[in-house]
């Protein structure tokens, strides 16, 4: 074997970098907001699916099957100011939840936009327009490729064609509704990092935008990156409310949850929101505490990291509803162009189209 077949790769390197400055000493400091910072809600465990990655409901997952409870939905949403943007999403799917579309219902009637993610694999036209009536408006579904074959594999159980289809019925009512918008997340699994252009090309005509997000594995670990942080930052505390009715301080610990007891999180049931982000807070910053052992290892934490080249280590969004460059650009001249967005935004000018009036 030769010396370069035996050199790790870059990602390998790029994990190994990752771990080392995540353990280097750190103090962590919170932000605190005067008013607590609310996500939103996991209503369910149940999927249809089972993807490779997901610790959830994939292959290799311990599969469970709680669903919150709909008055505990309502008591957090009359806690959140109105105004404030709620979202859905799920551990497993939103919409194997059967009382989603009354939480979407409530959640509007109480003055809140809604935000929807989802795999799109369980939304016929008329449950769109069931939303659409609430006034949902912004919609994102996960779709980590853009060959049938290969997200089939991915996203085990799923069709792409199916949430082609709804994106599809989506794009169409946007021609009479002007403020739908329309969104993807593309995780970095295999070599779908080295596509991203193409990636991008082939949803610039139906969808507002793409977030390209790193890929985790391990629970708290990383590859794929955009880039290596030098030195660790503090994370953002913005609670998420899961099917069990615990309160997370992150997505990390909707991961630590399914796999391990953190009965020692608030629970909605016996907890106000802000009575839990006061603890979660106290307990970030204190190394002993049962969160503070699991932040010291976790890698989340670049999800935070400062924006370069136009986004974080863990993501890069491309933007299509912005717009178009006023005159064609050539690919080689687009770093001279001034963008406020970032490096892969300007790589992908080409594909945006012209915004809206």
């Amino acid at each position: 074997m030769t010396d370069e077949a035996k050199a790790p790769s870059r990602r390998a390197i790029e994990a190994k970098t990752l771990e080392s400055v995540t353990a280097a000493p750190f103090t962590p400091r919170v932000e605190r907001a005067p008013e607590f910072d609310f996500y939103g809600f996991s209503t369910t465990e149940v999927c249809e699916l089972s993807c490779v990655f997901c610790h959830f409901n994939g292959p290799n997952a311990t599969k469970k099957a709680k669903t919150l409870a709909p008055d505990l939905v309502e008591k957090g949403v009359r806690q959140v100011s109105p105004g404030k943007k709620v979202h859905f999403a799920a551990t497993g799917d939103f919409f194997q939840d059967p009382n989603a579309m009354d939480h979407l219902r409530k959640t509007t009637e109480l003055g809140h936009p809604v935000h929807v993610l989802s795999h799109g694999q369980s939304m016929p036209p008329e449950r769109l327009e069931e939303m659409l009536a609430m006034g949902v408006r912004e919609f994102r579904f996960s779709v980590d490729h853009i060959e049938p074959r290969q997200y089939a594999k991915i996203r085990r159980g799923g069709e792409l064609e199916r949430v082609l289809s709804t994106i599809d019925y989506l794009k169409e009512r946007k021609k009479d509704i002007s403020d739908i918008n329309v969104e993807v997340n593309c995780i970095l699994i295999g070599d779908t990092k080295d596509r991203m252009e193409e990636f991008a090309a082939f949803w610039s005509s139906k969808v507002d935008a793409i977030h390209f997000h790193a890929e985790y594995y391990d629970v708290w670990k990383f590859r794929n990156l955009f880039y290596v942080p030098e030195k660790r930052n503090d994370c953002h505390i913005q609670l998420y409310v899961l099917p069990s009715g615990t309160i997370t301080p992150c997505c990390a610990m909707m991961v630590q949850s399914h796999e391990s007891d953190t009965t020692w999180l608030p629970n909605i049931a016996t907890t106000s929101l802000q009575d839990a982000y006061d603890k979660l807070c106290d307990m970030y910053e204190d190394p002993t505490s049962e969160l503070g052992k699991v932040c010291a290892k976790c890698q989340w934490w670049i999800m935070w990291s400062d924006q370069k080249d136009g986004g974080t280590p863990y993501m890069r969004t491309v933007r299509f509803d912005v717009p178009a460059p006023a005159e064609e650009v050539e690919v080689t001249d687009i770093p001279d162009v001034p963008r406020p967005v970032g490096l892969l935004d300007r790589a992908f000018a080409l594909f945006r189209r012209p915004s809206r009036p």
